[in-house]
């Protein structure tokens, strides 16, 4: 079977599903403020030096009253280039995962009954602060979930094995002191094969190498359903 055929049939079953929400269903899915920080985004009309894009996305947030901020999956962005973790590697510029921006302390759910496969706290400016990858099994699919900028706290008590069942609030969101430096926000991923990776997979990754992490790392909408994301 080729990878398209496989492909298609994983996504059939993910959006057949029905999954657990991974955040509270009032913020997975109330009134959502769809973030463009593509570089060719109005955004940065707005943006001085004391007013950065964080403060105007809040700034809309408010004018808008949505309750979470998404941050758009395969996503061009620029953002990165001045953090520490990625000194060197200014060519990663596609956000793989789709971000779910909502206060610290909220909790976070196992969409589907899991496996603890990795976890650390990656704490290099600009990287995920506290991450936990999940393994699981569906109608014959074996795939996991990364989930980033978490609180310290999401880290107690972990082990590799450790199986987390659907529904199960295992996570929280993290500070800005703890989570690598970010506005408050869930980094949420869906990855097909951990290849050599485990809690280092990338995020973000060099455009030129879009079509396999395309792949590898499908739209997380097919998890999360929101009914204004393609």
């Amino acid at each position: 079977m080729s990878i398209e055929h496989q492909l298609d049939a994983f996504e059939q079953t993910l959006k057949q599903h029905e999954f657990h929400p991974v955040i509270v269903p009032e913020l997975q899915f109330g009134k959502g403020l769809i973030v463009d920080l593509s570089p060719s985004s109005e955004i940065w009309k707005k943006v001085t030096d004391e007013h950065d894009f964080s403060a105007e996305i809040k700034r809309q947030v408010a004018e808008t009253g949505a309750v979470v901020e998404i941050g758009r999956y395969a996503e061009q962005r620029m953002i990165y280039q001045d953090t520490e973790n990625f000194e060197h590697t200014e060519s990663r510029t596609l956000h793989i995962g789709l971000d779910l921006g909502i206060p610290a302390g909220n909790s976070v759910f196992a969409p589907i009954q899991g496996e603890v496969v990795a976890f650390a706290n990656r704490q290099i400016q600009g990287d995920y602060g506290p991450v936990i990858i999940l393994r699981h099994q569906l109608e014959g699919h074996i795939f996991h979930t990364l989930y980033g900028h978490l609180a310290t706290s999401s880290l107690q008590d972990l082990y590799i094995g450790k199986i987390i069942q659907a529904g199960e609030a295992f996570a929280t969101i993290g500070t800005y002191d703890e989570n690598g430096g970010w506005a408050t926000h869930l980094h949420f991923q869906i990855i097909r094969d951990l290849g050599e990776y485990l809690d280092d997979y990338p995020g973000v990754v060099d455009p030129k190498q879009a079509d396999f992490y395309l792949r590898n790392c499908p739209n997380p909408n097919w998890i999360l359903g929101r009914s204004d994301l393609a």
